[in-house]
This record gives structure tokens, C-alpha cells and sequence, in this order.
């Protein structure tokens, strides 16, 4: 499993972008297929062996699928982290409905293994975790899947999991305003498992005029302009400040980051590339933005930004 840990590229990319309008700031919308094969070769070519994506993100898998057909990716060259989704089923329902995930997933991406299979909304676990371990456990053995775990918006979603060894992957929020799992307990009992860092510029909210912002969001403002004003002091754009930040979390492994296009990919590469920040840095940054509310870290409740 370590191996998992120390040979996962720096960077993810991930492509809900790919299958879905996403991300609060992207304006370009959803790629046709020529544009996508187009940010998955930036991608590869970039230093990327991961790609994150999940059942539920629209065609996006299709998409990956038939792009490493096409381009003949060597599939050993990448790592494939995909995501299930078991909705409102009986318990008796667990094993069909997660193997049928499995199944169209491997159908959709043109593959006879996953790398990494999470559980998309781990509050799942709460209710079918003994049903969903035992068919990860059937998964591993048979070498369908070669990492289970899942996929988090709070830490206690995920706690039980901790204890059993059969989960070891997890995807989990974290950016310089949602310091939940990094501030508490959460960052130490994470450090020996393979972490992904998702919304690490928060869906793009980092990137949006402070001035402009509408509805509820407009109480976050303040937190925006002291990110500029870090920002301008350490003399970086906003993007390296939150990557560079994200980064040099000891027990965060890899970020995940979409693209809306090529260019975005080779951007986000030279963000990955610079160097830590000493934990001087990092104290500054927490001392300075901690605070921000818990409402903030699930964008379903944001008002609409784009009229």
C-alpha cells in the first residue's frame, strides 16, 4: 500500500470538468470530446498518473475510457480513482448495486481493474459499512480494485474507517479557509494513508472578485481579500498561495485539481513544482483565515452566483 503513497504524482487530475458544467468560476462549460482528449494529454505529458472520477460525474468516465483506447495509454502508466454511489437502497440491495458500479465503471473505462474505489459519500458507511467492507473484501481478493476507500466532507464520516486496514485511500476537502480536518485530530490519524486533497481553491471561489460576490456568499468577502493580501505580500498569485499551501500539508499525498483546458493543466503542474512552505508560512496563513463558517464548505447551499 505504501507503494500507492510514494508513486501517486503530486498532482491529480480531476474530471468532473470532463463529464459535467462544473466549478463556480469556469466559464468555458463542458468540453467536447476533442478538447477533453486534449487536457488528458496535457496531463500525461505533465507528469500526472492519476485521474480522479466518479460514476456520478456525468459521461466523464466514458470519456477516460476512450481516450486511453485511443491513445493506447499504457495502463500501468496511470492510476484510475473512480467513485461509487449506492442512493436509497435496502441493505439487502448492497452487494448487486455496488457490483453493478463496479461493472459499468470497468465497462466505461476500458479497463479490467481499478486502482482506487471510494465510497462517494461516506456517510454511507454509517448505515451498510459491514455490507460495503465485505464486498470490498471480495474486490481486493480478486484483484477488481487495489485500494479501497472513501470519499468525505467531514472527518467523522470517515473515523470508523480509520480502524479498519482495508480502507486506505481517502478523499477529503481541504483548502487555507476549511482547516476542519488539518486543525484537528483528523491530520494526525490520516498521516499513514493514502490522502487526496480535493477543493483546494474551493470550486473556484478563490479566484472571484471579493466585490462581487452575491447572497450569502458576500460574508465571505472578507476572507477573500486578506487570501489577496497574503498573496501580495508573499509576492505569488492566489493559485500558488492555495497550492502551495495545500501542498505542504504533511499528510496530504496528492491534489486533486480539475482543468477547463490544456493550458490549465501546464499551470497547475508549475504550481505543484514549487517548493513547500516552511510551517512559519503555514501558521501565518491558518492565524490569519481561520474562522470562516461551516456552511461554506458545502457549495449546495451557496446562493447562485451566475444569473
Amino acid at each position: 500500500m505504501m507503494e500507492y503513497n510514494n508513486s501517486i504524482s503530486k498532482l491529480t487530475l480531476g474530471t468532473v470538468q470532463l463529464g459535467l458544467n462544473y466549478g463556480i468560476a469556469n466559464n468555458e462549460g463542458k468540453p467536447d470530446e476533442e478538447k477533453a482528449f486534449r487536457i488528458l494529454d496535457s496531463a500525461l505529458a505533465s507528469g500526472v498518473n492519476c485521474i480522479d472520477t466518479a460514476a456520478d460525474y456525468g459521461d466523464s468516465e466514458k470519456v477516460i475510457g476512450k481516450y486511453l483506447s485511443a491513445y493506447k495509454i499504457r495502463r500501468s502508466d496511470i492510476s484510475i480513482v473512480t467513485k461509487f454511489q449506492l442512493g436509497k437502497i435496502s441493505a439487502s440491495d448492497v452487494e448487486i448495486v455496488m457490483m453493478r458500479s463496479v461493472e459499468k465503471s470497468l465497462k466505461n473505462l476500458n479497463t479490467d481493474y481499478l486502482d482506487i474505489l471510494l465510497i462517494h459519500n461516506a456517510k454511507e458507511y454509517s448505515t451498510f459499512g459491514n455490507k460495503i467492507t465485505k464486498v470490498y473484501e471480495n474486490l481486493l481478493d480478486k484483484g477488481i480494485i487495489k485500494l479501497a476507500g472513501a470519499s468525505c466532507y467531514e472527518f467523522d464520516e470517515i473515523e470508523v474507517m480509520l480502524e479498519n486496514d482495508i480502507y486506505h485511500a481517502f478523499q477529503i476537502p481541504v483548502n487555507m479557509l476549511d482547516m476542519r480536518i488539518t486543525k484537528g485530530d483528523g491530520a494526525r490519524r490520516l498521516q499513514n494513508k493514502l490522502v487526496f486533497a480535493r477543493s483546494v481553491f474551493l470550486q473556484g471561489l478563490f479566484y472571484l472578485n471579493p466585490t462581487n460576490l452575491k447572497g450569502n456568499l458576500k460574508e465571505i468577502g472578507k476572507y477573500l481579500i486578506k487570501i489577496n493580501e497574503i498573496a501580495e505580500e508573499m509576492n505569488i498569485s492566489v493559485a500558488q498561495l492555495a497550492v502551495s499551501y495545500v501542498k505542504s500539508l504533511k499528510y496530504v499525498n496528492s491534489l486533486v485539481i480539475g482543468a477547463d483546458n490544456p493550458e490549465h493543466i501546464h499551470e497547475n503542474a508549475k504550481l505543484i513544482d514549487s517548493k513547500p512552505l516552511n510551517q512559519g508560512i503555514i501558521n501565518t496563513i491558518e492565524d490569519k483565515l481561520n474562522g470562516a463558517p461551516n456552511w461554506l464548505f458545502t457549495p449546495a447551499v451557496w446562493d447562485r452566483q451566475k444569473e
